[in-house]
């Protein structure tokens, strides 16, 4: 039959001949998918795009400032080693593989492209760990705007972070910037690699040196400092 309006379904949907398969509407603004008798995804009220819970979660701890965040996609598994992963795979006779693209621009709707700054974070990393209550970032690996973006011109660094016994944020430990510098305990760094001369670097000796310990062949050792 051809149906012209609205169809009125109280519960749910269910598969001719294989009734533990259905779409069905658990809550009000809900829609959820079910295989083999249980729930497998959802999208709630809020429009968030759940799979392997029902519900969202709402203890995420953002890794470059520490506050709140409820995800709008979330994946949950559990008590299944073989299934903590995500994948993503590409196949064609090239050199191209999978990737995974993370992008901002500043407008406030969306399909916006309105231009980044200087200093916009433009997508980041977080290793996060449950301290009973809330997921809490241990470390965090981010990419900003590293000078000022134009047409066909985006540069950027990347920085690494960890968090400190004792605190809940991040803190930036290593940095490449778009000349490709990289810094170390500097956010700042002048030369292809420049450790921040407050820190030491321990040598195999044990004498500690304001520098780079070099280790070559036997008897060409080099400190600097």
């Amino acid at each position: 039959p051809t149906i012209t309006g609205d169809l009125s379904i109280a519960d749910k949907i269910v598969h001719t001949g294989d009734t533990n398969n259905a779409i069905r509407f658990p809550a009000a603004d809900t829609i959820a998918a079910e295989t083999a008798g249980s729930e497998r995804a959802r999208i709630d009220s809020s429009g968030r795009v759940l799979a392997g819970t029902s519900s969202a979660r709402t203890n995420f701890k953002n890794g470059a400032t520490g506050n709140g965040q409820t995800p709008t996609f979330q994946f949950e598994t559990a008590n299944t080693d073989e299934a903590n992963s995500l994948s993503l795979t590409f196949g064609r006779n090239n050199t191209n593989g999978a990737e995974i693209l993370l992008a901002k621009h500043r407008a406030a709707t969306v399909g916006g492209t309105t231009v980044v700054q200087g200093g916009d974070r433009l997508g980041g990393l977080t290793f996060a760990g449950s301290d009973g209550t809330n997921f809490q970032p241990a470390a965090l690996i981010q990419a900003q705007v590293d000078g000022t973006p134009g047409a066909n011109d985006m540069p950027g660094n990347l920085t690494f972070s960890t968090t400190a016994d004792g605190a809940i944020v991040p803190t930036e430990r290593m940095r490449i910037t778009n000349a490709g510098n990289v810094g170390l305990n500097t956010t700042s760094p002048v030369a292809r690699l420049h450790l921040d001369t407050t820190h030491y670097v321990k040598t195999n000796s044990g004498r500690a040196v304001s520098g780079i310990h070099l280790d070559g062949n036997p008897g060409n050792q080099h400190e600097h400092g």
